[in-house]
């Protein structure tokens, strides 16, 4: 099958009516280069920055029926399976939703966003389901955005059937260093639930600017069950992505028993008394030698070994338990999944056998190589007790664990 993501560049609630022509020139582009499906950004309309529930609320803002209506229409008109966000009215509240179409223009089913990001908690309610829909080549996961940071959301996917996960985002730079970009998820997670869960991933995403505060990534990807990225598109600018690939059924790990428990349980995630400390660790000893120091300086340690990454399970538990520094011994050619563990459990992740050859902060960042001259490193195990995204988004807060189906 081939599929396509079209890249938009942000607009404005004030600019929400110049999306149609926008979404109409970049389906006519994917259709003339055969594409079976089509994914569009998150909130393609209106906009992802709302600005306030009352705006939306706003006449010049299309209500959702009819933003519907256009996308069945843009469907049909091109013969394409479509993937597009909008905001979804549900009589008092509102979503940031997804919505499914077939090539006929039927609606096939609508999906919600599960883990709010940032600004979304000002307007947004969280989805309470997990969405896989039949269409023509299998079966298909849709999650949004920031979902794909949570690893039991794509597990869950999987679990109920998922051959396919299409991904609707707008991938918001969290460089803080000017004209600078970063998301972890184009930078490596994506690769990282690829490879793990076994299933392709077609991810689109907005660039540019929305507003004067709110810049967006680009790097609208497509990329196969092997974690190979089979095409992207540039950082800035509209462009239609295509590549083919073949939905595949899952070959995640299966989970035991204590882990699946520890997972799905209610009990609290472990939270400190106080932050944590400051520390030098030197570097240039063996893991249990590392991990003796990290100890003795009041830091929260689990020892691992490499293939553990491989599988979000072990690393989340350890997490939820408290570990503050996940040291995995042995080595690797490949960061992604150590960044992945590292980013989506806010923790310390180090590489170690003789010595340290790798160190990840909580935002999955490259710390410290073997390569690099000095012996010792400063790691403030605090941050790791953060577990905060961002001010309004908390890793362990927002777990829903009533929505997670991870039985295999």
């Amino acid at each position: 099958m081939i599929a396509a993501c079209g890249q938009m560049e942000a607009t404005t609630m004030d600019q929400a009516a110049d999306v149609w022509e926008v979404v109409d020139r970049l389906a006519a582009q994917a259709s003339e280069e055969k594409a079976d499906l089509f994914v569009l950004p998150e909130t393609t309309y209106p906009a992802y920055y709302l600005e306030s529930a009352e705006r939306y609320m706003q006449p010049d803002i299309e209500r959702s029926a009819n933003v519907l209506e256009r996308f069945s229409r843009l469907a049909a008109k091109h013969a394409l399976w479509l993937v597009a966000g909008f905001v979804e009215e549900d009589q008092d509240r509102i979503y940031n939703s997804v919505a499914v179409f077939d090539r006929a223009g039927t609606q096939v089913g609508i999906a919600r966003k599960n883990f709010l990001w940032d600004c979304d908690h000002q307007w947004f309610t969280p989805g309470d389901t997990l969405s896989v829909f039949d269409w023509d080549f299998g079966n298909m996961g849709v999650l949004i955005c920031a979902d794909a940071r949570v690893p039991e959301i794509p597990a869950t996917l999987v679990n109920d059937g998922a051959q396919l996960i299409v991904e609707p985002t707008a991938w918001v730079n969290t460089s803080k260093i000017r004209r600078t970009y970063r998301n972890a998820q184009p930078e490596f997670m994506i690769r990282a639930r690829a490879m793990e869960f076994g299933v392709p991933f077609v991810c689109c995403s907005k660039a540019g600017w929305e507003g004067k505060d709110l810049e967006y990534v680009g790097q609208s990807q497509i990329v196969s069950a092997e974690g190979k990225v089979l095409a992207q598109a540039p950082i800035g600018g509209e462009h239609v992505v295509v590549a083919e690939l073949t939905p595949c059924d899952s070959h995640a790990a299966e989970i035991d028993n204590v882990l699946r428990q520890r997972l799905l349980s209610t009990e609290p995630p472990f939270r400190p008394d106080k932050p944590g400390a400051m520390c030098t660790v030197n570097l240039r000893k063996n893991a249990d030698a590392i991990a003796t120091q990290l100890e003795a300086a009041g830091a929260r340690v689990a020892r691992l070994g490499v293939a553990d990454l491989n599988s979000y399970a072990p690393s989340r538990c350890r997490a939820l338990d408290g570990a503050q520094v996940l040291i995995a011994q042995g080595r690797v050619l490949d960061d992604t999944f150590a960044r992945t563990r590292a980013a989506e459990n806010r923790v310390f992740v180090i590489m170690a056998s003789e010595e340290a050859h790798l160190v990840l902060d909580p935002d999955g960042v490259i710390s410290w190589r073997r390569v690099d001259w000095q012996d010792t490193l400063e790691l403030d195990f605090g941050q790791a007790d953060i577990k905060q995204f961002n001010p309004n988004t908390n890793l362990w807060s927002q777990r829903r664990v009533e929505c997670y189906h991870l039985e295999t």
